[in-house]
C-alpha cells in the first residue's frame, strides 16, 4: 500500500490539510458530508507525499512517485465512479453494442494505461481515495488494472439502452453511451485510515477577520500566462480533405523515406510553417541543439532542422525514435505509425514547455489538445 508506506509526519501533514480544506465546506456546499475539490486534492497529494503531478499532463496517472502511478480520486456516496472518457472516439464504436463495444472499450481503456505506464518509466499502478461521508474523510487504495479483456462478460441483468455492465472477473464496470465514459464499481473497499472534519458554521467570517490579520502584498513583476512558455505540435498531418493521417514517410515514419539508408527509429516531430509563424523565436536558431526533458526525466540533445526548420528531431536522430516507438507504443522494427494507432492510445500531439534558454520538456497530449491550444 502506498499510503502505509509513506511516513507517519507525511501523513498526519497530509490529513492535516485535508481538513483544512473540509473545515471550509460550507464555502461550497451545505452537504455534511466534507467538501474536497479535485484540484485541491491533487496539489495536497503531491506536496506532502513528495510526488510528482501529472494531473494536468493527458494521461492515465495523476500523480507519481518513484515508480508508482497513481489515480486520485474523492467521492461523496455510490462507488460506481468515472475512470475513463472515450467522447473522442466515439466514431471508432458508435455501431459496436454489448461485447463488442465493451471490448473496444476495454482496449482503449488498456492502451492508455500501457503508454502511461511506458511514457512515465511506471510498473505500478493503483488509485488513492479520499471517500467523504458525513463527518468524515476515509482513506481507501483500490487495485488500478488493465481490463482482462479474455475474461470480458456482459451482466445481462443490469443496464438499459445506454448503459453495459461487463466484469473481467476481477472488477465491474459500465459504460455509458451517452456520456461515453467508463465507469468502475469500486467494491469491498478497505479502508486504511479514518478521520473527523469539523464543518465550519461560518467560514466567510472567519476568512473576513483572517484578512484583517494578514497584509495582503500584490505582485510586483506582472503575471505571465503558462501557455506563453508552451506551444502545442502535432503528431499528425491535416490531408487535404480534412483527415488527420501520418504519412508514410515523414514524421513518425520518417525511417521509412527514400533516399539513403534510415536507422529503424529515425522519426521526427513535424514543424510546420503555421505553427512556426505563430510560435517564431520558441526554439534556439535551426541546428541549434538544445536539452530536451522526456516525461519519464530523461534528457536528450534535440535540435530544429530540415529545410526552413520543418522537424524537431533529437541528436542523434534515432533517440526519439527508439524511445517512443519501442518503448512507449511498443512498435515492431518496419511497422507504419497510423493516426488509429495514435486515437487507440489516445494521444495525437505534444506540448513543448520552455524552461529557460536551451532547456525544453516535452509532454504528450489527448486527441484535440491541438485544436483546443489554439482555440484559447
Amino acid at each position: 500500500m502506498f499510503y502505509l508506506n509513506q511516513t507517519d509526519e507525511q501523513r498526519n501533514e497530509y490529513k492535516a490539510m485535508l481538513k483544512i480544506i473540509g473545515n471550509l465546506t460550507r464555502l461550497f456546499s451545505e452537504s455534511e458530508a466534507p467538501y474536497l475539490p479535485y484540484r485541491a486534492h491533487e496539489n495536497i497529494f503531491c506536496k506532502y507525499f513528495s510526488a510528482e503531478n501529472l494531473a494536468r499532463v493527458d494521461c492515465s496517472a495523476d500523480a507519481k512517485k518513484n515508480a508508482i502511478g497513481i489515480g486520485l480520486k474523492t467521492w461523496v456516496g455510490r462507488d460506481d465512479q468515472k475512470v475513463a472518457e472515450f467522447g473522442r472516439l466515439r466514431h471508432t464504436y458508435s455501431a459496436l453494442n454489448d461485447l463488442t463495444l465493451v471490448k473496444k472499450i476495454a482496449e482503449y481503456r488498456n492502451e492508455r494505461i500501457r503508454v502511461t505506464k511506458n511514457m512515465y518509466d511506471i510498473n505500478q499502478m493503483i488509485y488513492h481515495i479520499i471517500k467523504r461521508v458525513p463527518g468524515f474523510m476515509q482513506v481507501i487504495e483500490y487495485a488500478f488494472d488493465e481490463i482482462d479483456i479474455e475474461n470480458i462478460a456482459i451482466i445481462k441483468d443490469r443496464g438499459n439502452n445506454n448503459n453495459t455492465y461487463f466484469t473481467d472477473g476481477k472488477h465491474e464496470y459500465h459504460f455509458s453511451t451517452s456520456k461515453n465514459t467508463l465507469y468502475m464499481i469500486f467494491e469491498n473497499c478497505t479502508i486504511l485510515d479514518s478521520f473527523e472534519v469539523d464543518i465550519m458554521e461560518d467560514p466567510f467570517d472567519y476568512l473576513m477577520k483572517l484578512s484583517d490579520q494578514v497584509a495582503i502584498k500584490s505582485f510586483k513583476e506582472p503575471y505571465i500566462p503558462d501557455y506563453k512558455n508552451k506551444i502545442c505540435l502535432r503528431l499528425y498531418s491535416s490531408a487535404s480533405d480534412g483527415t488527420k493521417k501520418v504519412y508514410e514517410k515523414s514524421g513518425l515514419n520518417q525511417w521509412n523515406a527514400r533516399g539513403r539508408k534510415r536507422n529503424p527509429n529515425e522519426i521526427y516531430i513535424p514543424y510546420p510553417v503555421e505553427d512556426r509563424e505563430r510560435t517564431a523565436d520558441f526554439f534556439p536558431p535551426r541546428e541549434t541543439i538544445f536539452n530536451l526533458k522526456l516525461p519519464d526525466d530523461k534528457e536528450i540533445p534535440a535540435k530544429v532542422c530540415q529545410a526552413d526548420g520543418k522537424a524537431i528531431m533529437s541528436n542523434p536522430n534515432s533517440v526519439l525514435g527508439e524511445w517512443l516507438l519501442r518503448k512507449v507504443f511498443e512498435i515492431e522494427e518496419g511497422v507504419l505509425v497510423t493516426y488509429e494507432m495514435l486515437e487507440k492510445y489516445g494521444i495525437d500531439s505534444v506540448i513543448f514547455t520552455k524552461n529557460d534558454e536551451l532547456n525544453y520538456s516535452i509532454d504528450f497530449s489527448e486527441i484535440g489538445t491541438y485544436e483546443e491550444f489554439y482555440s484559447k
